[in-house]
């Protein structure tokens, strides 16, 4: 986690040297399906994120379609994520 925090970071700054139409992937939340958080890709720009790359999520290749197994337990392990970061803000809030 902590080596895709830092590539993130490091891909955020590119469009600030100049380097257009830079693309990364990131959790965002939605109620496009019925776990909170999904993976998109995005374009990010000189203030940040300009454009969401949606896809259709009806159509999964074989493999997608075996991570459908385990949303149970993607949804679960997401909760559990929300719940600490929400205690974490708690206690750090002035």
């Amino acid at each position: 986690m902590a080596y895709a925090a830092t590539k993130f970071v490091e891909s955020s700054f590119c469009p600030l040297d100049g380097d257009a139409d830079f693309y990364e992937c990131s959790f965002l939340q939605s109620d496009l399906v019925e776990i909170p958080f999904i993976a998109f890709r995005i374009k990010l720009g000189k203030n940040g994120v300009e454009a969401i790359i949606f896809v259709d999520l009806q159509v999964f290749t074989e493999y997608e379609a075996k991570g459908k197994l385990f949303k149970a337990k993607f949804k679960a392990s997401i909760e559990k994520d929300v719940s600490f970061a929400q205690k974490q803000a708690t206690t750090v809030s002035v």
